[in-house]
């Protein structure tokens, strides 16, 4: 097998094909750049920028899965084809990587991945661990959970801080209050959430926290324990911030929340401008959705007008689209990678099996104005994250 270099992911064929970045474009910028690896084969692939490394198109996300599921399920997924594989420190509460790791073992001790060098592993740096020295050891705890010398991606997961747990009576005196929730909420709007961050990742703080895990993960990628260093949840504000103070620049990645109702046009043309590939979560819209939620943005995305409508059309006797494959077709066609999850084998196939349908522009445009039929604006449309303070990202 071998990589097929196509310009966009919406050109993409096969599980096998692959976008080639062009070479920074402030190279002086850019330190110790490695030699493109030899024997990596993968499907779909997507070049990242601050590193020849391809990454498939269509990754296996792990998110949620639990303890039980994650090693059969993503064990599953490489049986499937899959070779991008997409997890973080955080979890499953620290317990995804382990069960990943066995997966990949599994697969390779049964040949269904010849070498390690076969498959692109992304890990996430959990925000607990902001700082140089933290985000090190973060790095090395992955490495040994996963079983690996290398991951192919590290991102930095939060921009934003760690929380210290709520007081015993706090929590008591919520869990009393469950009646008077909405109340709760109205109050919790005046609080101001940076008072509850942990000591050394205030307001005035985070910024250069950030850098020194950026630096530390520069570090990382010097010293070979990933062949990319990537972001999540990054907005163009703290791209912004961090480009200040890089030395490797741009992040190969910036994975986002990003679908219909939570299109981020901004951040992907700011994105595009930099050459960071935009991988999507949430594409199918999410699993931190509530029913007050849909019903306030018109109803789930698997069950609206315009994705139901582009579903039937595709469908012919030989094969059935489904509106998760629309979704999912939407996002590539916009020219980010994904990450669907999902325990079920014969839905991994299915996630996988978008390459041959293409959405027409009227087709786009009615999915893409889903997000103006809702009537929201600004990030009315965010679903995840329900629970952190900061899910809006509107801060430095």
């Amino acid at each position: 097998m071998g990589f097929q270099s196509v310009s966009n992911a919406s050109d993409a064929r096969s599980l096998l094909d692959c976008v080639a970045l062009s070479t920074p474009s402030n190279p002086a910028r850019i330190i110790d750049q490695p030699s493109t690896r030899d024997g990596n084969n993968a499907e779909n692939t997507v070049q990242l920028k601050n590193n020849p490394v391809l990454m498939p198109w269509v990754g296996f996300g792990t998110y949620r899965l639990g303890q039980r599921q994650s090693r059969s399920a993503t064990y599953h997924a490489l049986d499937a084809g899959y070779r991008n594989i997409d997890t973080a420190f955080i979890y499953g509460g620290q317990t995804t990587e382990i069960e990943v790791g066995k997966a990949i073992n599994d697969a390779i001790q049964n040949g269904i991945i010849k070498v390690r060098d076969d498959i692109f592993v992304t890990t996430k740096q959990w925000r607990e661990y902001h700082g140089y020295e933290k985000s090190l050891q973060c790095l090395d705890l992955s490495l040994e959970r996963l079983g690996l010398d290398y991951v192919d991606c590290w991102m930095m997961h939060w921009p934003g801080p760690c929380w210290e747990s709520k007081p015993r009576q706090e929590k008591d005196l919520n869990k009393n209050n469950r009646g008077a929730k909405r109340s709760q909420e109205n109050d919790d709007e005046d609080i101001d959430p940076w008072a509850k961050a942990k000591k050394g990742m205030g307001k005035d703080e985070i910024i250069a926290l950030r850098a020194e895990t950026w630096r530390a993960m520069e570090d990382a990628y010097r010293k070979g324990k990933t062949r990319s260093i990537a972001v999540s949840n990054f907005t163009i504000q703290h791209l912004e911030t961090l480009k200040q103070s890089a030395t490797l620049w741009p992040p190969a990645m910036n994975q986002i929340e990003c679908h219909p109702y939570y299109p981020q046009n901004d951040l992907l043309d700011y994105c595009k401008k930099e050459g960071i590939v935009v991988q999507a979560y949430a594409a199918l819209g999410g699993q931190d959705g509530t029913k007050a939620k849909w019903k306030e943005l018109g109803g789930k995305l698997l069950e609206s007008s315009p994705v139901l409508s582009a579903a039937s059309r595709l469908s012919n006797p030989s094969k059935k689209v489904t509106p998760a494959q629309v979704l999912l077709r939407w996002a590539l066609q916009r020219n980010c990678a994904i990450v669907p999850k999902t325990s079920s084998p014969a839905r991994m196939i299915e996630n996988a099996d978008v390459f041959d349908i293409t959405l027409t522009a009227g087709d786009m445009e009615a999915i893409t104005n889903l997000s103006c039929s809702s009537e929201h604006g600004g990030h009315l449309g965010r679903l995840c994250w329900r629970t952190e303070p900061l899910r809006m990202l509107d801060f430095n």
